[in-house]
């Protein structure tokens, strides 16, 4: 269950510059699970609240409601080389009404992913480490464009009950809107993982943009609860 405060008052042009943009404040709330119903096939799903805010010279514009529902399965495809292989189809229902986004996801539409992972585990100089590469394909109906997705996740354990979580989150447009614009986002996380109990975690970390075209330029806090069941 994770909560997330994102903040943004600049964003990036079609030239990856930054500029001036209304505040825009935004708090989601996001259950997400994972159960593991096989030993290949572990099911995921998510679902997500959310209030954005935009201050515009003093007037202010809010929306809250539910915003997603998401569903879908990790199929385990094997090990080689000491990295495990899977396979994620994810489907994904937008509840929102329109937004600023350049793609103008509204409510009704339905992205389709499929994302290959890799995933190692190691140690380093006697820490505990592990390594999760996802490369996705989302196909995104009503004429909005698809997107690629490349994330990688960096996490250590340098002592017990405690773990650091370094990501770096990456999506593409691959062509342009029916407005004539074409987006990317780069962003990256860092964050540290609490073990209050043997099956109850606390998460605290920040999420920053680091580079994009047409995309707002975001600061996250996030706080998280993890239940291993």
């Amino acid at each position: 269950m994770s909560a997330i405060r994102t903040t943004a008052d600049e964003r990036y042009d079609a030239n990856g510059t930054k500029q001036w943009k209304p505040r825009y404040t935004k708090y989601e709330i996001a259950p997400y699970a994972e159960y593991g119903l096989t030993e290949w096939l572990t099911l995921v799903g998510e679902i997500a609240w959310a209030s954005e805010k935009t201050d515009f010279f003093g007037i202010e514009f809010e929306d809250r409601g539910f915003t997603r529902l998401k569903a879908g399965g990790r199929v385990a495809l094997g090990t080689w080389n000491d990295a495990h292989f899977s396979v994620q189809p994810l489907a994904t229902l937008h509840l929102a009404g329109d937004t600023n986004d350049p793609a103008a996801t509204g409510s009704g539409d339905i992205d389709t992913e499929l994302a290959l992972i890799v995933a190692q585990n190691d140690t380093l100089l006697g820490i505990d480490i592990f390594t999760v590469q996802e490369v996705g394909y989302r196909y995104r109906d009503r004429d909005r464009p698809d997107e690629v997705r490349a994330d990688i996740t960096l996490g250590l354990k340098p002592w017990p009950g405690i773990m650091l979580l370094a990501k770096s989150l990456n999506t593409v447009a691959t062509r342009p809107t029916p407005a004539g614009q074409s987006f990317q986002s780069g962003k990256v996380a860092l964050s540290l993982v609490y073990d209050i109990t043997s099956d109850c975690a606390l998460e605290a970390g920040i999420e920053r943009s680091v580079f994009g075209r047409n995309a707002i330029v975001e600061d996250g806090l996030r706080l998280a609860v993890w239940y291993r069941f």
